[in-house]
């Protein structure tokens, strides 16, 4: 069964006899949470062993067992799967063999279509498929600023569309950009575009912005040295990652405006929010020269380069200005 958007929080609050939750897509941080939440409205914590496992990829052929366990003291059993792919779909198909009633809930990545794990997802009788995508360049600045109002912070009408367009794509760097300003707004309650430099300027993010930018644009020289200067100011490898998804989503929607006839100019000059000034000229770059295909295949990698600064040994700070780096070369090579 595939939920739709309108229907998500409502199955999240019961999800009934459903035996297989996956859950997906580029936005991470609203996988984990929706996944892990899910997980505690069912278990009703994360941390009981006899009412929840969890599982990595590679630990898979335990789906089975674990699904037939009983929850110590009654209520209903939860395993876990992080990182899951179609190569985990026949220890799902043996999980939901079972006579157990255990929830299985997989937390994935950004599924192509033509995934068996999405397909097996949303066609069995027994599970469900919902997909999680990051706030669109137009919804960041009225979700930012709702986020402010409910903590009773005002934010002048300049400021929230200069902040939309610093936020990073994913829904955790959007709250954590509202966290920061509420804490940042004190006793005042009100903030204006000063404080937004002042706040969403710090730990490298300006550097980290114009890596990003420069990759997309093809402009390879600059990447590298802002990428650098980001790192040596204290941006993580992770976050610069997941601004870059950000920014490869919106810029899927630049492409299908281009695709459609517009010009890459137009094109940017409607996207909403507004692109702030000082990036605009990157950004028309960029949208002259990606197309829907080569995105999708940067999101890809982006997605994987993630992944490995999580694992044992990795140097994050290699893999992601390699990641920037070879988009940037890669943008080079387009022809306009």
């Amino acid at each position: 069964m595939k939920i739709e958007t309108r229907q998500v929080e409502r199955f999240l609050a019961d999800p009934g006899r459903t035996r297989f939750v996956l859950i997906y897509g580029p936005d991470s941080s609203l996988v984990a949470e929706r996944g892990r939440g899910l997980a505690r409205r069912i278990a009703g914590s994360l941390d009981d062993p006899f009412r929840i496992a969890e599982l990595d990829a590679d630990q898979a052929e335990r789906l089975p067992e674990e699904a037939s366990a009983q929850a110590f003291g009654g209520g209903r059993r939860v395993v876990l799967l992080r990182d899951a792919a179609d190569k985990q779909v026949p220890f799902i198909e043996s999980a939901l063999e079972t006579r157990g009633d255990s929830l299985v809930i997989a937390m994935g990545g950004d599924l192509a279509a033509r995934s068996k794990l999405r397909a097996f997802a949303e066609k069995h009788a027994e599970a469900a498929a919902i997909a999680c995508y990051p706030p669109d360049g137009a919804a960041r600045g009225p979700a930012l600023e709702a986020a402010l109002r409910d903590a009773g912070v005002a934010l002048s009408r300049d400021a929230i569309a200069v902040a939309a367009g610093r936020l990073g794509g994913e829904t955790g760097a959007l709250r954590d950009a509202a966290e920061r300003l509420i804490l940042y707004a004190g006793t005042e309650r009100k903030l204006d575009l000063a404080d937004i430099d002042a706040v969403l300027d710090d730990q490298g993010s300006a550097s980290m912005q114009d890596a990003i930018d420069a990759a997309l644009a093809g402009d390879v020289k600059a990447a590298d040295h802002a990428v650098g200067l980001a790192l040596d100011e204290g941006a993580a490898p992770v976050a610069i990652l997941r601004v870059l998804l950000g920014e490869l989503s919106a810029l899927r929607l630049l492409a299908d405006a281009v695709a459609k006839g517009a010009s890459a100019r137009d094109a940017v000059a409607a996207r909403r929010p507004p692109v702030f000034f000082r990036r605009q000229a990157a950004v028309i770059k960029a949208a002259g020269r990606w197309r829907e295909p080569a995105i999708i295949a940067a999101i890809e990698r982006a997605l994987r380069a993630e992944a490995d600064c999580k694992r044992t040994g990795a140097v994050p700070e290699a893999i992601c200005r390699q990641t920037l780096l070879g988009l940037a070369q890669r943008a080079s090579k387009i022809r306009q």
